[in-house]
Formats: C-alpha cells, sequence, structure tokens
C-alpha cells in the first residue's frame, strides 16, 4: 500500500539524513520531498514553516480534495512532536502520537474542503516545518497511521490491512461479505485488519461509524469463527463498538463490519501499551495495612492473577496488596464495589497461583466479597479483582484482626449474657468475628466463636429459624439448656420446631470451616393453640362440591411456602380436610374475591419437627390474580387444605371446589 511505501521511505530519508547532515530540518525536508517524488507523489500547497516551546501548539489551515499524505519535520532541539488532522467540525481525523522529532499523516477525508492541522511541541523545543503530499497510488480503504506495520492489503483475509497505534479512516462500503462475529448476526459488508505483537499487549480499539458497527478479534486463523477473542456491538454508545483486551504475542485479524446489512465510512482510535509482567506488578503491590482502607479503581490495570477456587476465576483487572500479619490472629478483609461483582483471594506468595489460601466473591450484602479466616503470623498477598472480565469501576479494601480466641464485650457472647428474642421479633442479626467459643454445638465446628439468643415461650408455639445472609458459614442450634448438649433439639442452617413452653437457647456458631464474621437470621415464633383448635374443627370437602366461605377474621394459622418469605407472611386463613379413599388424582379449584389467594394441600395438619411445613403442594395465581389449583395424583389417606393469602393482610371471600378421579376412571 501507499502509505506503507510513504511510511518507509519518510523514515529511511530521516534516517540518512540526520546521519550525513545533522539535525537541521530543511536537509531533511529536501531528503523526504526527493524520496515522495520518486514514488510518483507531488506536494500540493505551500510548505508551513514555525516554532514552538514545549508543550505549546500551533494550527495550520490545509485545505485537502483527496487522499494526502502530511510530513511534520522537527528541527534540532525537538525530541517528541505530535500531529493531528482536524475536519471542519473540529474532529479529529488522524493522529500521529509516536514519540520522536517528525509525524506522519495519511488520510482519506470524506469530502474535499478545509481542514486544520494542529502541530504539538510534546517534548523538547525548536523549529518544524510541514508539507502535504498527493498522488500516487492512495485509496480510502487505505488510510492508516505511520506506525502501520509492513505488509499491504486491501481489507480482507486474503490481503489484510495492516494495524497498529494510531488513528484510522476507512469505509466498509468496498469491503466483502463474508465473516460475522459471535456477538450479533451481520450480512454486511467487513474490512479485516492485520495485527502482529512481538510482546504482551493492551489493546484498545474505539470505532465511531457512520452506521451500526459491529467489530471483531480472531487469533491466528482470520477465517476460522471459533478462532475470535472478542466481539462488540453498540459499546460503550447505541453505534459505536468498542475492544479493551489484554493479547499475547501473535497475529491477530481485525474485523470492522457491520449490524445487519448496514455499511458505511468510520473512525477508528487504537492504542497499545505494553503489559507488565506478573512479577513487576508484584513488586509494586501495594500495602494493605489494619484499620487503613485502601482503594483503587480497575481502569487502566490488567488481569495477571486468577482464582481457581471462586469468582468465574476471577477474570477481571484486578490488584495485590501486601497484607503482613505479626502474630496468629483471625483476619477479616473485605472488598466493597458499586461498580462491579469484587472477588479477593489470599495467597502466600503473589507470583504462585498454587499458595493460594481462600478465595471469596460473596459477602454480607450485594456488592461485597469477604474473607474471614484465622491466619498464621507472615506475609500474604491480597488481591482485589472482580468476577467479570470488563469489569470496570472503583473499589475499597479494608482489613481488621482480633486475637485468634476473641475479646471479651460482645453481646450475647455467653450463655449468662444471651440476647433475648420474643414473639415480636421477627429477625435478628450479629457478628461473631470478635466473639469468643463459649457453647460447642453438635454441627458446628471446634473453636468456632458463637453468639447466643433467649427465647422464652409462654405457650405451645411453633419456632422458626433461618439463616439468610452471613460472612463465612454458619449453623443454628436449639436447646433447653445452653451448657449441655444433650439438650440440644436441632442443628442446622434452619431450625423449624414445635416446642412446649418453656426458655430455650438459640445459639449461632461458625460450621466445622470455621465460619466467622457478621450474619442476620429470619426468626418467627408463633402461638399454635389457634392451628391446633382449627384442625380439630376442619370440615370435610365433598368430591363434586363446591364450599363457599371467609377468610376475614380468621387469623393466621399457616405459613406457605409460596406465599413469600415466611417472616413476611400475616394473612388470615382457612382449613379443610380431604379424605382420599383410594389412589387418585385430586384437583382442588380456588376462586378468590377481593385478595390474591394461596392454596395448599398438607399431609399432616398440624405443624411438626421436621424442617419447613409439611406441604404436598402450595400454588397461587394459576391462571390470574384471582385463582390458584392445586392438580396431583395421592395415595389413600387423609390430608388437609388450606385457604390462604399472599403476604400479610390478605384476605377476603372464595369459594372451593374439590374433586377426586380414582385411579384408572376417566376424568370428567
Amino acid at each position: 500500500m501507499l502509505y506503507l511505501a510513504v511510511v518507509v521511505s519518510v523514515a529511511a530519508a530521516i534516517a540518512a539524513c540526520a546521519v550525513t547532515r545533522g539535525p537541521e530540518v530543511e536537509p531533511r525536508y529536501v531528503a523526504v520531498h526527493n524520496a515522495l517524488a520518486a514514488m510518483g507523489m507531488v506536494q500540493v500547497g505551500a510548505l508551513q514553516r514555525g516554532a514552538l516551546g514545549e508543550g505549546r501548539e500551533a494550527r495550520i489551515p490545509v485545505e485537502l480534495a483527496d487522499c494526502s499524505t502530511i510530513v511534520v519535520f522537527g528541527g534540532q532541539g525537538v525530541r517528541d512532536l505530535d500531529a493531528t488532522l482536524l475536519d471542519g467540525n473540529g474532529a479529529a481525523l488522524a493522529k500521529d502520537a509516536t514519540q520522536d522529532a517528525q509525524a506522519v499523516l495519511h488520510v482519506c477525508p470524506d469530502s474535499p474542503g478545509n481542514h486544520t492541522l494542529v502541530v504539538r511541541m510534546t517534548a523538547g523545543a525548536g523549529e518544524f516545518m510541514a508539507a502535504t503530499w498527493t498522488g500516487g497510488a492512495a485509496t480510502r480503504a487505505q488510510a492508516a497511521p505511520a506506525s502501520a506495520p509492513t505488509a499491504s492489503g486491501v481489507g480482507t483475509c486474503d490481503s489484510p490491512l495492516p494495524l497498529s497505534a494510531g488513528t484510522f479512516t476507512g469505509s466498509t462500503t468496498r469491503g466483502e461479505s463474508e465473516h460475522e462475529g459471535t456477538c450479533t448476526s451481520s450480512t454486511s459488508r467487513e474490512i479485516v485488519y492485520r495485527l502482529e505483537l512481538a510482546t504482551r499487549k493492551r489493546v484498545t480499539i474505539d470505532v465511531s461509524p457512520r452506521f451500526d458497527s459491529v467489530i471483531y478479534l480472531r487469533k491466528e486463523d482470520c477465517t476460522d469463527p471459533d478462532a475470535e477473542v472478542a466481539c462488540n456491538d453498540d459499546a460503550p454508545h447505541e453505534h459505536d463498538s468498542r475492544l479493551d483486551e489484554e493479547l499475547e504475542p501473535g497475529v491477530y485479524y481485525f474485523f470492522v463490519d457491520g449490524y445487519s446489512s448496514e455499511v458505511g465510512t468510520y473512525k477508528m482510535n487504537v492504542a497499545m501499551s505494553d503489559v507488565p509482567t506478573l512479577e513487576e506488578v508484584c513488586q509494586k503491590a501495594g500495602v494493605l495495612s489494619t484499620g487503613l482502607a485502601a482503594s483503587g479503581a480497575t481502569r487502566g490495570t490488567y488481569d495477571h492473577l486468577h482464582s481457581s477456587g471462586c469468582g468465574d476465576n476471577a477474570k477481571g483487572p484486578d490488584a495485590p496488596y501486601r497484607f503482613d500479619l505479626p502474630r496468629r490472629s483471625r483476619v477479616r478483609i473485605i472488598e466493597r464495589s458499586s461498580d462491579f461483582s469484587p472477588v479477593i483471594y489470599v495467597r502466600k506468595r503473589c507470583t504462585d497461583a498454587k499458595s493460594e489460601i481462600a478465595c471469596t466473591d460473596g459477602g454480607f450484602v450485594d456488592g461485597e466479597a469477604t474473607f474471614a479466616s484465622v491466619l498464621d503470623a507472615g506475609s500474604y498477598t491480597v488481591v482485589a479483582d472482580g468476577s467479570d472480565r470488563d469489569a470496570d469501576g472503583s473499589y475499597s479494601l479494608a482489613a481488621e484482626v482480633v486475637p485468634e480466641g476473641g475479646q471479651p464485650g460482645t453481646q450475647g457472647d455467653s450463655c449468662a449474657d444471651a440476647t433475648l428474642l420474643t414473639a415480636l421479633d421477627t429477625s435478628a442479626s450479629g457478628d461473631t468475628f470478635v466473639a469468643r467459643d463459649d457453647v460447642a454445638v453438635r454441627c458446628g465446628g471446634a473453636g468456632a466463636p458463637d453468639i447466643v439468643y433467649r427465647i422464652e415461650v409462654p405457650k405451645r408455639s411453633r419456632l422458626q429459624a433461618q439463616l439468610d445472609r452471613q460472612e463465612g458459614s454458619h449453623v443454628l442450634a436449639l436447646r433447653k439448656n445452653c451448657a449441655d448438649v444433650a439438650t440440644e433439639l436441632a442443628c442446622s442452617a434452619s431450625i423449624d420446631r414445635v416446642v412446649d413452653p418453656g426458655v430455650y437457647f438459640l445459639i449461632v456458631d461458625g460450621d466445622a470451616n470455621l465460619g466467622i464474621g457478621r450474619y442476620a437470621f429470619a426468626f418467627r415464633l408463633r402461638d399454635v393453640a389457634a392451628q391446633e383448635n382449627a384442625c380439630r374443627g376442619a370440615k370435610t370437602l365433598v368430591s363434586g362440591r363446591t364450599v363457599k366461605g371467609s377468610t376475614t377474621a380468621g387469623g393466621d394459622k399457616f405459613v406457605a411456602s409460596c406465599a413469600g418469605t415466611y417472616d413476611a407472611q400475616g394473612s388470615p386463613d382457612a382449613v379443610y380436610k380431604v379424605v382420599v379413599p383410594v389412589r387418585g388424582r385430586v384437583r382442588l379449584d380456588l376462586t378468590a374475591t377481593g385478595f390474591s389467594p394461596v392454596l395448599v394441600l398438607r399431609r399432616m395438619c398440624l405443624d411438626g419437627p421436621a424442617n419447613g411445613p409439611p406441604e404436598v403442594a402450595c400454588n397461587s395465581d394459576t391462571n390470574n390474580a384471582s385463582h390458584a389449583r392445586i392438580d396431583t395424583v395421592l395415595d389413600a389417606g387423609t390430608y388437609f387444605a388450606v385457604v390462604d393469602g399472599q403476604g400479610r393482610g390478605n384476605q377476603g371471600t372464595y369459594a372451593l371446589e374439590y374433586t377426586l378421579t380414582p385411579a384408572g376412571a376417566k376424568a370428567r
């Protein structure tokens, strides 16, 4: 391609001139002029001259009619000179930001007219000259910056255009329609570029088109869709496209394509930067200190470190921190971000993935990842990472340290200091991180800290507790005597028991993995006397008949699995007995007036000691907001149907129809 030859000729002419004649600007201009004239190019317009101090810029009007090459030469004292060409609206068409004393721009404007050449003295000071050439074999599809590779092409896989850092303009109207990316379907034409990397690079490509663009990147094999390493459509804006990738050494093929059948012109900015090695990143790791929060942002960082333990291998940009622990202690480290899903992991050695101690992508609330454990004295690497490879945003990192055995002063840290729970409580929360290990439960871990709650039950009641948020991993244990494991009634992540009047103790303990940290659990204590009375007085449904009734003022006696979380339920209900004399299909149809109904079929009326309610089926809103249905096959036996409402205070009149079709008989 012409512009490649121009770049090579300019570089050769300047190099020869620098050796034979020194850094004066005029001899270098003459050498370049002669080299380009030998290629059939003609200088157009006046030769522009000026002088600039470091950091200053000059704006020069330039009139362009066709594809043109602009060369700017820096004189003695100039170390780095940049050039940018702006169209009549001030938009950049081409830019050369290479670090040397000259700049070369090649551009094919969409239409002839007045343009502006911006010359900036980035480093050094001195004279400069600028000249414009046209002619030769330039075409619009060939426009590219001065740093392009040394291969020619027309924009296909057989003959790709070279790609490098800089600003490009082009058009897909002359491309071929042979490929498409995986992120959208396309029958449009595409232009193909070839990028060759000798070292690992971070490559950012922004395409601003006058059509809806799609861009994708393949490695080594241009024609193989399975070789795709990245694809983007409509990011960051509706029609623009962007890729930001860390690429290993090799040959890549970059495609500018269109959504559906769209084609048009585009401007493309390509930026490249060296990616530091893992060793370099680890050497520059930040320091994480107890009580002093660290903060950072993922933009501009790299994905060097990974974890095989969680967070989809932690594919986001990451940042390592050194954490020194003077003595064996409990340690809690929290990564917080409202911009991406955080992942945190701890290693003994920064560069050694096999030295990983733990990884977590969850925390007490959304936007947190928490590591909480006991660590020996020593130096560790804490990595702030993200699960999404495109994670972009800010984060904070905080570390807490307490003695391995905990410390006094935590409410509920012992049986004598237990926190009171009553029937009015619907939830509780706490933190075992600073607590001591006072009570050992059957399903917990030895040495794990615990928090104790005291529950005074005045009447026979159903006691329910369930962990729903936590750091680490905890269990719940229910006892009659806090200090006596022989009185333990249940131990699990959730408890559902009918208990007689008396005093009970609910213990939050770490599980076998020594879980420590914050926790929250839902709690409910319900008098079952009303349920027992309702079950004793339940009317029996008759197959083929419909009963009518009202739940208004009936009292809330049952919990339904499909009526919302049990701590949020509180609608009055009604119960019926269902006698199934032979195995058959049972159908219950519930139609409500004025409320959203819930229909439950139970194998026993009373809540028992088993975890969860004794349900066979639960249904709400089968066809609309006023109807629920259960249709199932049951063995012979006695069952119970409960008419309930969604959430709290949902009540009204209803009609309930029961139909039994014995096995082998035809349903009506």
